[in-house]
Order: C-alpha cells, then structure tokens, then sequence
C-alpha cells in the first residue's frame, strides 16, 4: 500500500499535490490510498499500466476527493491491450501489469471548464466503483478500445458534459449497474461513433440529463450514424428528465431506412421512462423489444419508431402522471417501418397533441403491422391512423373515449393510399364518422362490436 501522503501530497486543498500523486503512482506498488483530505491538481495523473502494473485507487471510506483545477482528465488511464477479450487473446504480461485497474470510493470534482473525471484507453477489466464524479466536463469517458468494464454504485451528478461517454470506442462487454446518474447537460449514458457489444444498463437512477438552451438531450443516447451498437439491455432503472427541446429518455439513432442493422439486438424492459418531449426514440434500428416499461408524459411522444424493422413491443403501460401538471400527449408514432408486433399495451389518458398527429398512434408507409389485445383508453381524435400502409391488423384491441371529448372522430381511421388492412374482434368507440372507418378497397373488417 502507498499513501498519497508518504510520497509528500498535502490533501489542504490549496496546495498542488500533482507531482506527488504522479509519483506514488509510479513508486507505490500499485495500492494508491488517499487519506481523508481535499487533494488539488493541476495536470491529469497518468497511469501508464505497461509499466507501473495493475493499480487501485481508493480512499478511506469515501473521505479524500481530488480536485481537477487543470484541463484534461484528473486521471487518465493507458494501457496496452488491442485484442478482444477471449482468453487466449490475453498474455501473461496483461495478466501480471496491467490487468483490473480499480477505483474506489473517491470523489472526483472538476474545477476547470475542461476538466473531465476519469479516462480510460486500451484496458481491460477497468473497474469503478463507488465514485462520486461532479463538476467535470465528462465524468468517465471510455476511448479508443476497452473490454469488460464495470462501473457501478457510483454517482455521476452536475457535469456539463456526459455522465458515461463511449466515445470512437472499440468496446465489448460493459455493465453499468446501480449507478446515479443524473443532471449531465449533454447526457446521461453517450455512445457515438463506436463499435460496441454486450451493453448491459441496469438498475441505475439515470435522470434529468439535459441542456434546457441546447436541442437534442438525451438520458441514454446510442447514436450510430458512424458505428454500431448491437447486443444489450437496459432493464430496471428509472430513466426521467423535464421537458427541453428535441429531448428524448432513450434514443436510437442508426445508418438510414435501407441500413437498419447499426443499432439492435437491443432490450428495453422493466423501466420507467418519462417527462420529456420524447420517451423512446428509435430511427433506424432493427431487432428491439420494448418491454414491461412504464412509459408516461412524453410530452410529444411516448413511442417515435422511424426507418426500423423487426420491432416488438409489448406489455407496456402508457399513461401520464397524474401528479405532475402539464399536458401529456403520449402519441405513438410510427413510420416506415416493417415487421412491427404491438401487443399487450395499455395506453391510457393521452391528451391533445402539440403536433399535428391527431391520433393516439399514428402509422404512416409502414407494412406487416399487426396491433392486438391492446387497450386505447380516452384517445384523441383518432385511436389508430393509418396513411399509406399495408399489411396492417388491428385484432383484440378495445378502445374507448370520454363523452366530454366531442371532437372524437373514430377508432380506426384508414386513408385511401392503405391496403391489406384487417380489422378483426375489436371493440370500437364510436366518434363523428362512426367505429371505423375503412375505405372498401383497403381491406375488411368482422366480428367488431361497439364498445359504447
């Protein structure tokens, strides 16, 4: 073990222990404890794994904190590592130098507008845990290539960046786990222009990460334009923000309509999602299950599904809070898309829309649709619109809708440009144009009753 202290670090908080953390790292063994104390630098601490061997970081229950007054990360991580993670891709020298590097129960604050927390390239099995990262740019920023890392029981609060950045990555196998991670501008969870696989989001707080005079705000982003991002899960967290321009809780953003394989093979289940412009944003994908969730107040959408394939969503509740103020919209809105399963969902309480999508779910050049035993409770104008979509079915659902709204037009409304729709068991709530309205070259309807 090698204090900080013994290799002559201060820990007042005025003065710069830089050079003497620098050298416990490279002098101390490996074990680099930090007594209780405020512990300034001015210039990122470099652990250069090839030579100085594996290393933990850590404190004395959470009572030293390091306090990055300089640019650049307060401690950057470098190691060798350029293969995969298959066992016989790991030398012995990996194993006895640089494997596991571990930090613990830290706290990490930036006091430089370009101050990040902690680095990390070229390692495997990084491990952090406990941590508290604030005031930094970006708290824990991943580059270049990384395997099996960890991050959990951490709190990632108030940074003006990212919370968690996989940033021009090579990365396989993360599992972010009971983590705070909350009130980062410019995201909570970032992937961009990465290659990942194996990404486990699971059982964290991930809230209120958001720029409210910035567009495009994002608790988890996966933006996959330039990479890809295939193989995970988010499951259990409680994933939450406040309502700011082009926001959205989750969004998938991949290649284009003709390429939907840069982001899939993807799960999102059992969390609660909301409050924001946009609960779930998928564009571009293929191959993801939303599932279990709780989806309420997206505040333009709960669900926008864009240019993907081969999505299942089912078993959802989608509703608004009822002690939050403000109008919840919830619309679900889909286009071009194909193979879409929607089943199982209840969806319930949506309210005017501040877009022109005067429908509870929206379906718009999309094919193999198929909506069944599903609930449409109180909708808008419309409970399903379908423009220029074939292949659609619509069986086992019920809608229903409140007799104060008299602007309602029908449950099912089917444009003339649709074909191959089947409308099937359903229960209907009459509006103006009656329980459906399906142009006679567009399909067939049987066995519908109203439900008023």
């Amino acid at each position: 073990m090698g204090s900080v202290i013994d290799f002559g670090a201060k820990g007042d908080g005025i003065s710069d222990d830089t050079i003497a953390i620098q050298h416990a790292v490279e002098k101390s063994g490996g074990d680099v404890l930090f007594p209780k104390g405020s512990y300034l630098i001015t210039k990122p601490i470099r652990i250069m794994l090839g030579n100085t061997g594996p290393h933990g970081f850590r404190s004395e229950g959470g009572t030293a904190r390091v306090l990055m007054k300089g640019a650049g990360p307060a401690f950057q991580i470098i190691g060798t590592h350029q293969k995969s993670a298959l066992p016989e891709h790991i030398s012995s020298n990996l194993w006895i130098k640089e494997r596991m590097p571990l930090f613990q129960d830290l706290e990490i604050t930036g006091d430089h507008p370009e101050a990040d927390g902690i680095s990390c390239e070229g390692s495997m099995q990084p491990t952090f845990k406990s941590l508290l990262i604030r005031k930094c740019r970006n708290a824990l920023h991943l580059r270049i290539r990384d395997r099996n890392v960890i991050v959990s029981d951490c709190h990632i609060f108030d940074n003006s960046g990212i919370g968690i950045f996989m940033d021009k990555i090579n990365l396989h196998q993360i599992n972010i786990t009971g983590n705070h991670i909350s009130y980062c501008k410019r995201g909570g969870v970032v992937v961009r222009e990465s290659e990942i696989r194996n990404i486990q989001i699971v059982g964290n707080d991930i809230e209120y990460n958001f720029d409210p005079l910035e567009s495009d705000s994002n608790d988890i982003l996966f933006d996959c334009r330039k990479g890809t991002v295939r193989e995970g899960t988010i499951a259990g967290n409680t994933i939450q923000a406040k309502g700011s321009p082009g926001g959205a809780n989750i969004r998938f953003l991949g290649v284009g309509k003709d390429n939907p394989n840069a982001v899939g093979l993807l799960a999102i289940s059992g969390n609660l999602i909301g409050s924001q412009e946009t609960a779930i944003h998928i564009n571009a994908g293929r191959s993801v299950v939303i599932s279990g969730n709780s989806i309420y107040s997206g505040y333009h959408h709960s669900l926008l599904l864009e240019d993907s394939e081969h999505l299942v969503i089912g078993s959802n509740s989608i509703d608004h809070n009822p002690e939050y103020k403000g109008n919840s919209t919830d619309a679900i809105v889909v286009s071009g898309c194909r193979n879409l399963q929607f089943t199982g969902n209840i969806v319930q309480h949506t309210r005017p829309a501040e877009i022109p999508v005067e429908a509870t779910m929206a379906i718009t050049d999309s094919t193999n649709v198929q909506i069944s035993s599903c609930q449409f409770h109180q909708v808008r104008k419309r409970g399903i619109l379908l423009n220029n979509s074939s292949m659609v079915r619509v069986s086992g659902c019920l809608f229903t809708s409140g007799k104060e709204q008299t602007d309602f037009i029908t449950s099912v409304d089917v444009d003339e440009k649709s074909k191959k729709v089947m409308l099937s068991d359903n229960f209907f709530a009459k509006g103006n144009k009656g329980n459906f309205n399906l142009p006679l070259h567009a399909g067939q309807a049987s066995n519908n009753i109203s439900s008023d």
